[in-house]
């Protein structure tokens, strides 16, 4: 067979294989289109009896008997008034006379003694009739109550509880300077620190700033007086010296 014929019988092999493509092609289609025309129209058939129906009204409205809802009130219960006691009145009372008897005391005859000696006529003839002498006025010295005590009239000499060193003035420290305080402060009846009082110091104005800030933080024992804790008047001397 020669080459021409060859290709020939290709070429029409290939145009019968594609004509019977779009056969089927439309075949397919149409038996879609066909199935989906068929299904809606067994839809729509179908669709009236799967609806419910709407119930008809009821041909005698009247039959319903409305309920109503009374809501009771419970009965309201009146306080009882307590009665109270009626007076008694007085006419009913049995008047009662309240009669006092009084007891005559006679009095009580003065007996005159008979004594055996005569009395002197100088002398006053009754006890009420002695002249008594006028008082005098007088002072009574009463030492006065006293608010603070020294340390030397105490019980005990003041015991330190807490007692801190002053800090050196930077300024003291850098000139080398040194000295010293006197200070006065009052011990109350708690034991705490106050009333301070520079009394002396040297150089003055340059340690006692740092003196009373320190003195303000002690705390002592409280001083007693027969027991009984007193406020006391105490001095000390700080010496401010550099090792």
């Amino acid at each position: 067979m020669s080459q021409e014929s060859m290709t020939a019988v290709i070429h029409n092999f290939s145009s019968s294989t594609s004509g019977k493509r779009r056969f089927f092609n439309i075949l397919g289609w149409t038996w879609a289109i066909v199935f989906s025309a068929v299904l809606n129209a067994f839809l729509f058939g179908i669709m009236p009896g799967m609806i419910q129906k709407i119930p008809e009204k009821q041909d005698n409205p009247e039959t319903i008997q409305a309920v109503q809802v009374v809501r009771m009130k419970k009965p309201e219960i009146p306080p009882q008034k307590k009665e109270r006691p009626r007076p008694v009145d007085q006419e009913q009372k049995p008047a009662q006379a309240k009669t006092r008897t009084k007891l005559h005391t006679p009095d009580p005859q003065t007996l005159k003694p008979r004594l055996p000696f005569e009395l002197n006529p100088k002398l006053p003839g009754a006890a009420d009739s002695l002249l008594m002498p006028g008082l005098e006025h007088f002072a009574l010295n009463v030492p006065a109550f006293k608010t603070q005590y020294l340390a030397d009239e105490l019980d005990a000499p003041l015991t330190p509880l807490v007692r801190l060193s002053p800090l050196y003035p930077v300024r003291a420290s850098r000139n080398s300077i040194q000295g010293w305080v006197k200070i006065q402060f009052t011990v109350n009846t708690s034991g705490y620190v106050e009333n301070l009082k520079i009394l002396e110091a040297e150089p003055a104005g340059i340690f006692d700033k740092s003196v009373i800030n320190c003195l303000a933080q002690w705390k002592f024992k409280p001083g007693t007086v027969d027991g009984v804790a007193v406020s006391t008047l105490a001095q000390t001397t700080i010496n401010f010296q550099l090792e």
